[in-house]
């Protein structure tokens, strides 16, 4: 049993199938070059330093092995509480828990504006979090790192989701979520499609996706026949994507993205979830005028978009109007599909 052990893992942008995904259609994802850093270290008393902040919170393990705090450590604190109750729920820890002093960084999910403010960049923070803590544990425990206790862990987090962001940063690159026969997610890498151009733009503004997601379920509810309908129009277009991506029709996917959008924009017309913000139509705009593609990438409401096309000169000068007129600020979010990862996967730990 080792008696330390630091993993790191990717955030995530989502290219297509933002909600659907929820409803078991296909969606593709990329991981990104900001990584969350989880560090355990066997001690003799329980203890989470929280790197952004360097504070410390003291805490004892209590009944079902759920971390007992001297004082509340907000949502860290909820992503531990997590992964002891995945991991405790999945026998992990058959000798019994050790106490440990554990280190968690999420600083590269910020940007560092020159006003001195630091918005939430919203690419996947939690769930990069959840899948290093959690393999780091594992292996402290002597056991290996396990996909699906990393979406247990995640799920007890945010008491459900597709976890497409949780294979994102369990595998790097690009990944596929699609819905089996058994009606079991399946998820697969994928290779990029040679002549599709994408590029991730920040809005300024940050979204929160529990809103966005509470919205969604209220109109669930409340509008009978009309989300299945609107649903089954998303799992089309998908495939149709899909389709194209495995292809490698660089056209047809653009335009397959730029119609995937259309769709949550009549999706939130109806809905009122809030999906295309100000700042995505204002960006829709510039993008139309450029003649490139657009869309919200994740819930929307704010944090990312995505450009795309098949001129790479084109979409580099649409990013550089986006900075130019709309956010000046730059934040070096970028695709990361490469890098020294466990087998050549996302989630690379070490001792």
């Amino acid at each position: 049993m080792a008696t330390n052990f630091t993993a790191t893992a990717p955030g995530k942008l989502v290219i297509a199938g933002e909600y659907a995904v929820l409803e078991g259609a296909p969606a593709i994802a990329a991981a990104v070059n900001k990584r969350a850093k989880a560090s355990v270290t066997a001690a003799k008393t329980g203890e989470l330093l929280i790197a952004n902040t360097g504070i410390r919170f003291p805490f004892e393990l209590g009944a079902g092995g759920q971390p007992v705090w001297s004082r509340e450590p907000g949502d860290q604190g909820s992503v531990l509480a997590a992964v002891l109750a995945a991991l405790a729920a999945g026998k992990q820890f058959p000798g019994g828990l050790t106490p440990w002093k554990i280190e968690l960084c999420s600083r590269d999910f910020y940007a560092h504006l020159s006003d001195g403010s630091t918005p939430k960049l919203g690419i996947g923070s939690s769930a990069a979090v959840t899948v290093a803590l959690t393999a780091a544990l594992q292996c402290c425990a002597g056991g290996n790192p396990d996909l699906d206790l990393c979406l247990a862990a995640h799920r007890f987090l945010q008491d459900g989701g597709s976890g497409i962001d949780v294979a994102t940063a369990w595998f790097g690159g690009v990944v596929l979520m699609q819905r089996g026969a058994e009606a079991v997610p399946a998820v697969r890498p994928l290779s990029w499609p040679a002549g599709l151009h994408i590029r991730p733009v920040w809005t300024g503004v940050a979204a929160s996706t529990p809103i966005m997601l509470q919205r969604l379920a209220a109109f669930r509810q409340n509008s009978g026949t009309l989300y299945t309908t609107v649903m089954q129009r998303f799992g089309t277009a998908l495939e149709s994507i899909l389709g194209h991506w495995q292809l490698e029709d660089a056209a047809a996917l653009s335009a397959g993205l730029m119609y995937y959008g259309e769709l949550l924009a009549e999706f939130d017309r109806v809905a009122e979830i809030g999906i295309w913000s100000d700042g995505h139509r204002r960006i829709l705009d510039l993008a139309r005028s450029m003649q490139v593609g657009y869309k919200p990438s994740g819930a929307g409401g704010g944090d990312f978009g995505l450009g795309f096309s098949e001129d790479q000169v084109r979409l580099d000068a649409f990013v550089h109007e986006v900075h130019a007129q709309l956010v000046p600020q730059t934040h070096g979010v970028e695709w990361g599909v490469d890098g020294v990862l466990i087998n050549g996967r996302g989630l690379a730990a070490t001792t």
